[in-house]
């Protein structure tokens, strides 16, 4: 089994917990996977892959059981953008820090005894911060590993300065 994060109104907690979450009542976009179009939820990787929601009262973080076979991995952009042919890979081949804002896609209802709430003090340690953050150690990780230091260090001297100029701090050499 696999944990996958899953945001919910806190309000309708109690019901989620008894009851589940029904795919068909509750979905959260329809995809095609595989040639069919499927009603999915869409989870997460790691709970603070969306902040503004781990942050609120307004919404309950849930830890999903579920088997591998069933998640597959998208980047949001896809998502958000609606395109015709989607970038998606099963959860067991999807390596981490490959996608900027990874989600995960699953098609089958939550039954209760699937379900836990995340406690944010005393739950399992999540390997990495966040996913963004993960995707973008890993970008810089391989540019410092295949290019000078010194073109990298000028790069961003340039960068920088360019940055200021254009924000109205220009420099006064």
């Amino acid at each position: 089994m696999v944990t996958i994060y899953f945001y919910v109104d806190s309000s309708k907690i109690d019901n989620i917990l008894k009851f589940g979450v029904k795919l068909s009542d509750h979905f959260s976009n329809v995809i095609p996977i595989n040639g069919l179009e499927k009603k999915v939820f869409v989870g997460l990787l790691n709970p603070k892959d969306d902040i503004k929601k781990y942050d609120s009262d307004t919404y309950t973080c849930l830890k999903v059981y579920l088997y591998p076979e069933q998640c597959h991995v998208i980047n949001e952009v896809s998502l958000i953008i609606k395109q015709r042919e989607y970038n998606i890979i099963p959860l067991k081949e999807y390596i981490y820090g490959t996608f900027e804002n990874p989600r995960v896609i699953f098609n089958t209802s939550i039954l209760p005894e699937q379900i836990e709430i995340l406690n944010k003090t005393i739950d399992e340690p999540v390997l990495f911060e966040n996913s963004r953050d993960l995707f973008y150690r890993i970008k810089i990780q391989s540019m410092l590993e295949e290019n000078d230091l010194q073109e990298i260090y000028y790069a961003l001297l340039d960068y920088f300065d360019y940055k200021n100029y254009t924000n109205g701090k220009k420099d006064s050499k």
